[in-house]
């Protein structure tokens, strides 16, 4: 049995000796790549190097020490030193947090997460696994923050791993592939695209059982840990491979490749790895029939899991947890130290500030006492002002009342004016009589309608365009229905105005929309009327009204109607500029002064 797996770890190893290859340094590569190459294949030598980096980082950059912390960390826990391992990662996540480093706090969080989901699996114990699931989501927060985020693919796979675990095949699904687009689009060194390869294919063997196809992807990740002489990785894809040519049924290949999983797995150095190549190879042996070298590793598989379900070790995370939040709490106490430190500072500064005050408040009581005549007399002032103030107001509230109801008689009066030209237009037979009767009823009651506006609202001296508009423009669209659908748009901006401006404002809108409807609309197949009012640019206010129309010849229709007369008068009345444009329908723009 010895010889077939000294002869397989050979094998893989290339025929070099295991300490040459991994202690040999890489051209090109940063020391931590060196050491996180050197964790997939001696985790002595990457202990080794990691804790001298650790000890060379003591007066150096606290970068560098959080990175030799969490080197550290996994080199311990791949040794199944969880308590060490977690004490480490920790380090480095409150260096990785004060440093602002999402990249580093992924990496930190990974390692946490990854030592509790060994030690769930050793114990058996699902609240560890919740545990290392809440820490996985926190590497995924903090890879997506990193720039660029390839610590986010390491992220993904152990989300997914742990998915696993608890049986959400689904999102462990999800996982796997976002870290295979992470990892193609942002490589890593180590990669973790084999690692997703051969975790997505132990998914599809035993939440699809499809051993088959998980062996295409056991079989893609086995190259790429080849190139990078990732044995732990090999020995996690060999493993799979055993298991999947098991349920296949094809015990040669299940025992070969378990071979390769043991031999790998017994130069790892890593009890949790040797805890699971020893099961499978048992595995493998007996569905061979080999029950000899089956029995020899079912004892060897019980003694490791034995070792690894060690209550002592559960007591030596808890205790490493408790120094940790010592430590923590011994930082806070630090901080408060250093703030009554700085209080007591601001309290003897206080104390000098009091002593000259109390020498200037004797020359500050002499103003007192004068100050305090002079309120008298001004209180007394400020009484017969606030009286006056009180009379002025409900004398202007009075004025506001009598204003509204003298917009409220005006409204009725021009609606009164309005009925009767409707009732005199009832008995014209003369169409131009009519037309003008009409337009005359029109202009009244867009008259009436601003009154009607101003004693509706609090505020009786000026006019709410905006509202204004929009009632005048949609009261005209009503009286000028036609069978064709109207597109009527209004962009109108909040302005006040006062009434002596708004009223010719509004009868020269009423003349221009009046107009359109009149006659913009019968050669258009879709009609569009625009009504805009607001500031320009330079401030000042700016009436549009546009329409789709055929347009009209200016010096032939300038003096024969008197709405076409009335458009200029009031535009000068204004004190405005009045533009025409006739391409593309009828465009009028009337530029305002800037509002006082």
């Amino acid at each position: 049995m010895m010889w077939r797996v000294a002869f397989c770890l050979l094998l893989l190893c290339g025929g070099l000796p295991q300490a040459a290859r991994a202690e040999a340094p890489a051209v090109g590569r940063t020391e931590s790549e060196q050491i996180q190459l050197l964790l997939g294949r001696d985790n002595a030598a990457a202990l080794r190097r990691s804790r001298a980096l650790v000890a060379r980082a003591q007066h150096g950059p606290p970068a560098a020490l959080a990175e030799g912390y969490w080197l550290l960390g996994c080199a311990l826990r791949n040794q199944s030193r969880f308590d060490s391992s977690l004490y480490y990662g920790q380090r480095s996540l409150t260096l990785y947090s004060r440093l602002g480093q999402p990249t580093g706090m992924a990496s930190a969080y990974t390692l946490l997460a990854q030592t509790y989901k060994r030690l769930a699996d050793a114990q058996h114990v699902t609240k560890l696994t919740e545990q290392a699931l809440n820490l996985a989501t926190l590497a995924v927060a903090a890879g997506q923050q990193a720039q660029p985020p390839a610590v986010l693919s390491r992220a993904y796979v152990l989300q997914g791993i742990i998915y696993r675990d608890l049986k959400l095949y689904d999102s462990a699904r999800v996982c796997y592939q976002r870290a295979m687009v992470v990892a193609r689009r942002y490589p890593l060194l180590p990669s973790s695209l084999p690692v997703a390869y051969a975790d997505y294919g132990q998914l599809l063997m035993e939440a699809d059982h499809q051993p088959a196809a998980a062996i295409e992807w056991f079989r893609r990740a086995i190259p790429l840990y080849r190139r990078e002489d990732n044995r732990n990785g090999l020995e996690h894809a060999y493993r799979n491979l055993s298991w999947a040519y098991q349920k296949l049924g094809d015990t040669a290949q299940a025992v070969a490749t378990a071979d390769s999983s043991l031999a790998l797995g017994r130069a790892s150095g890593d009890p949790h790895r040797l805890n699971n190549s020893l099961e499978v190879a048992y595995s493998a042996y007996r569905a061979a029939g080999r029950l000899a070298p089956a029995l020899d590793l079912l004892a060897a598989w019980k003694e490791s899991t034995d070792k690894l379900a060690s209550a002592d070790i559960v007591s030596a995370v808890t205790a490493t947890r408790a120094s940790y939040e010592l430590e923590q709490q011994a930082s806070r106490i630090g901080r408060l130290n250093r703030s009554n430190q700085q209080q007591r500072r601001l309290l003897w500064d206080l104390g000098v500030s009091l002593a000259l005050v109390l020498g200037l408040l004797g020359l500050v009581l002499g103003q007192y006492w004068a100050l305090r005549r002079s309120n008298r007399r001004l209180s007394a002032s400020s009484r017969i002002i606030e009286a006056n103030h009180t009379q002025l107001t409900a004398q202007s509230e009075r004025l506001a009342v009598l204003l509204q109801e003298v917009h409220h008689r005006i409204k009725n009066n021009l609606a009164t004016v309005a009925g009767l030209l409707r009732l005199q237009a009832a008995r014209l037979t003369d169409p131009e009589a009519l037309r003008a009767m009409r337009e005359s009823q029109q202009r009244i009651e867009a008259i009436s309608l601003l009154h009607q506006g101003l004693y509706q609202t609090s505020d009786v001296s000026t006019v709410d365009m905006r509202r204004y508009i929009t009632d005048l423009t949609q009261s005209l669209w009503a009286t000028h229905q036609t069978s064709k659908e109207i597109d009527l748009q209004l962009e109108l901006a909040t302005v006040h105005l006062d009434v002596e401006v708004a009223v010719p404002l509004g009868l020269l809108l009423n003349e221009l929309v009046t107009n359109a409807f009149k006659h913009a609309f019968d050669q258009a197949d879709t009609p569009r009327l625009r009504v805009a009012f607001g500031p320009d640019a330079s401030g000042r206010l700016l009436l549009e009204v546009q329409d789709n129309g055929p347009g009209f010849n200016p010096a032939v229709q300038a003096n024969n109607r008197f709405g076409r007369r009335l458009i200029p008068a009031l535009a000068k009345q204004l004190a405005a500029q009045l533009s025409l444009s006739i391409t593309d329908g009828t465009h009028y723009q009337l530029l305002l002064p800037c509002p006082t």
